[in-house]
């Protein structure tokens, strides 16, 4: 009988389907996907009746409505539990969840400095996150992020390419900008917030944007780069997906992120890690084709061993 696998998580930027995906192709489990509800007041009373449990209770009835709706249609058994931002989901629904599964995994791809989740962790059988600092002070399993994109082009439409949020990143965003226009790079950056900023000495190559881009799209816009860009966030400590995409593709990275030195697929050739002494990027790094990585290295950081890690499936 096949082996069934509940996945919930959040709907953010689309991601969740690289996961869903990946435990369908390799986990060889049926999977069921849930993603968390936002719930709507029915009417009226209901708006009322919250505010008042709020301000004498101190509860929250749309939290708790919108939480419970993930046991909605379930059913009674998996072999696996999945969650992702599990901390959107309340502690008594988190312990029905775990009560269906032979087998329950957290995994947190937000470090607890930018989404305190951690007192989610004591549910689950096991835990996972790519952040080194929280590993170590949670005492919970560490495990890298992973690339999915393994189909290489070798026509360029430009030489780098950059997609975030519009955020305190922004200026060092533009010094790098600033300093591949100055060296004849074509480049790409698109900055997404709600509401367009407004900046009006933005380098030519940065683009603000109030739409999402689909992930498709992104994986495209991926593909035709040369370079892949990664300016990562003060509170973050481990790699993020882009990193390696960079390596699944083939393509060399410009970082912003030290601590890839410690990693055993860095080759300084294939990645330059910008510092704030740096004013412009090395013509033999430009220049120069990626270099392949060895086989088992390859192979290490890719979505099935991740899968197969985080499950701990034996082949």
């Amino acid at each position: 009988m096949e082996k069934k696998l509940l996945f919930l998580s959040n709907g953010r930027y689309d991601l969740y389907k690289v996961f869903e995906e990946g435990f369908k192709k390799y986990s060889g489990c049926e999977v069921t996907t849930v993603l968390y509800k936002n719930y709507k007041y029915k009417n009226t009373w209901e708006k009322v009746q919250n505010f008042l449990f709020k301000i004498f209770l101190n509860k929250n009835l749309k939290k708790i409505k919108a939480s419970e709706q993930n046991l909605y249609g379930l059913e009674d058994h998996y072999d696996y539990l999945v969650m992702i931002s599990a901390e959107l989901v309340l502690p008594q629904h988190i312990k029905k969840l775990t009560q269906k599964a032979n087998h329950s995994v957290a995994y947190y791809w937000d470090s607890f400095d930018h989404i305190p989740a951690a007192h989610t962790i004591q549910y689950f059988d096991e835990a996972f996150t790519f952040e080194p600092k929280d590993a170590k002070d949670y005492n919970i399993n560490l495990i890298t992020n992973f690339y999915f994109h393994e189909k290489r082009v070798t026509d360029y439409d430009y030489d780098l390419f950059f997609l975030a949020s519009y955020d305190s990143r922004y200026p060092l965003i533009a010094i790098i900008a600033t300093a591949l226009e100055a060296q004849n790079q074509k480049v790409v950056i698109k900055q997404y917030a709600e509401t367009l900023p407004d900046v009006t000495d933005a380098p030519k190559s940065v683009e603000f944007i109030d739409k999402h881009i689909s992930f498709n799209e992104t994986k495209e816009l991926m593909r035709k780069s040369r370079i892949i860009l990664d300016i990562h966030k003060d509170i973050q400590r481990g790699l993020s997906f882009r990193v390696y995409e960079a390596m699944g593709l083939g393509k060399k990275l410009i970082t912003t992120n030290p601590d890839i030195k410690d990693y055993d697929f860095y080759n300084p050739n294939n990645i330059f890690i910008w510092t704030p002494e740096t004013k412009s990027i090395p013509a033999d790094f430009l220049n120069t084709p990626y270099e392949e990585l060895p086989e088992h290295i390859y192979k290490k950081y890719s979505q099935e061993n991740w899968v197969k890690t985080l499950l701990n499936i034996k082949d």
